[in-house]
């Protein structure tokens, strides 16, 4: 069973997710600033970063993931279509959010990943990559037996913008209807506030239904 400590970071209170098994491995998901804190968290949960996980490439999820690699040497994971938002202050929203002094381009290793793919760390440690565009084109979600780190994708009783550059209604639409049909019932991990469950976006939301923006 893998542990997940929930770390809100920056001014957007991005959620950045230290995920670790049995053998205190662990992999970091979204560090969206405040490389300190993250870092200071690796230590104090005595776990040994294996990689850097993000589910998109808006500067709230990735500012710190520069400052992080250059401290622990782990590669990062991303979908190629998000890849060059982590080399623009431009794309990424640093810019037009008045995040600039965030901005910090990664310059260790970066791995493609895609729809399908499993990313093995340790038996434990295993994620399915979803692709789920919508909110970025390259947005993913990682899931983990009954657990789904949800990105930007899907909030509680929420789901993620549609009209920042990249964005798009119907890819969101699709990508909704993909998470609505997945089978047994998941606990969420949102890229912003609380986590949720699948079973309760399905009964008590309107967003995973076929009746969603339309």
């Amino acid at each position: 069973m893998l542990n997940v400590k929930t770390l809100p970071v920056g001014e957007l209170e991005a959620n950045c997710f230290i995920v670790s098994d049995s053998e205190q491995n662990a992999v970091i998901i979204d560090p969206g600033s405040e490389a300190g804190y993250i870092l200071d968290a690796l230590r104090q949960n005595a776990v040994k970063p294996l990689a850097i996980l993000l589910t998109h490439g808006h500067i709230d999820h990735f500012g710190a993931a520069a400052e992080v690699q250059r401290q622990t040497g782990v590669p990062i994971y991303v979908h190629p279509l998000d890849e060059p938002m982590l080399h623009s202050p431009q794309i990424c929203l640093a810019d037009s959010l008045g995040m600039a002094d965030l901005f910090d381009e990664p310059e260790g290793e970066i791995h493609p990943i895609a729809d399908g793919d499993v990313l093995k760390f340790t038996e434990e440690l295993t994620f399915t990559v979803l692709h789920t565009p919508g909110h970025t084109p390259g947005g993913c979600c990682f899931r983990h037996e009954d657990i789904l780190f949800s990105g930007d994708t899907l909030f509680r009783d929420g789901v993620g913008r549609v009209d920042f550059p990249g964005g798009n209604i119907r890819d969101m639409r699709a990508s909704l209807y993909r998470l609505g049909a997945l089978e047994g019932d998941c606990t969420v991990y949102c890229g912003h506030y609380g986590s949720t469950t699948l079973e309760h976006e399905r009964t008590c939301g309107h967003y995973l239904t076929p009746r969603t923006f339309t």
